[in-house]
């Protein structure tokens, strides 16, 4: 867990907020809905949307840790692992740790340079301070209260990097602009549940001027790309759409649907009309990456 003598104060366990029920993905329902190879579906659309909207998988000036044999990667919320597995396989040096509070990522035929394990961020990384020489941590944001974020997470990441080490945190918005009705009142269902429980769902917007608040961090770097939705745009707008399609259909069969009172045989038809929607509205949001290195 780390040893005692952390540069940081704060609380090793961060108690929920009160009327607590669930984080983000909780919420929407959709790993206990679908199949695995569903969501990891999903998972590796997103994680492609990323990569394409920032012409790589990090934005980080790293390429001097990646051809380190010693070096050691973090990924924070790693999902069914997309991120690491590319990575690892571009850049074979370093050696690449990955956990997720879901075992969602791969049991078998794991590269030897990559180590998974299932944990809960907020019980504290298990790892000493002043490990990895690059921490990641993608499409997280709501699933922290704001406050965790402010007097924890952020701390957490710093703790386990070495000084001169990069993090590198990118999350969407989940606010989105130009919704036809049917998206907006789906959106607006999610950030108003996502508030209740005191989860910022633009936190996204907020990670650049807090982690410069901190001394520990340095040369931040903020980058955003645009996500149009749309058959219409490029490539990456169609993937978008799928996306948001299948994403919608999985909250209006879950707790959220539940909240907006969906009946379960309108749920094709509304996910269809978000699909039409898409085209018509033009619906769009941002993504953004934010880097910091660690003083030394």
């Amino acid at each position: 867990m780390g040893n005692k003598t952390s540069r940081f104060h704060f609380t090793r366990k961060p108690p929920k907020p009160k009327g607590y029920i669930s984080n983000y993905h909780e919420m929407l329902s959709s790993f206990k809905l679908e199949e695995k190879s569903d969501h990891d579906e999903k998972e590796h659309l997103v994680h492609f949307i990323i990569k394409e909207l920032f012409k790589g998988n990090f934005s980080s000036p790293i390429h001097n840790i990646l051809s380190d044999p010693n070096a050691k990667i973090l990924d924070v919320g790693c999902g069914s692992g997309f991120w690491l597995l590319e990575m690892a396989a571009d850049y074979s040096s370093p050696q690449y740790f990955g956990i997720d509070n879901l075992s969602t990522f791969p049991k078998s035929t794991i590269p030897s340079n990559i180590e998974f394990s299932q944990h809960n961020l907020l019980e504290g990384l298990p790892f000493p301070d002043n490990t990895f020489e690059f921490v990641h941590i993608q499409s997280v944001g709501s699933e922290f209260t704001e406050t965790q974020w402010e007097t924890f997470v952020y701390q957490e990441l710093a703790r386990v990097l070495k000084p001169g080490g990069w993090l590198e945190i990118c999350d969407p918005e989940i606010e989105f602009s130009n919704c036809g009705p049917t998206l907006k009142q789906l959106n607006l269902t999610v950030c108003n549940c996502l508030m209740a429980i005191n989860v910022n769902p633009q936190m996204a917007l907020r990670h650049h001027s807090l982690i410069k608040s901190f001394p520990i961090f340095s040369n931040v770097i903020h980058d955003k790309g645009h996500m149009q939705l749309g058959n219409y745009t490029h490539k990456i707008g169609k993937i978008g759409t799928l996306t948001m399609k299948e994403y919608s259909r999985f909250a209006y069969k879950g707790p959220i649907g539940k909240i907006m009172k969906i009946d379960p045989k309108d749920i094709n038809s509304l996910t269809d009309k978000i699909e039409i929607e898409c085209e018509l509205y033009k619906p769009y949001y941002f993504y953004h990456r934010v880097c910091a290195q660690k003083a030394a």
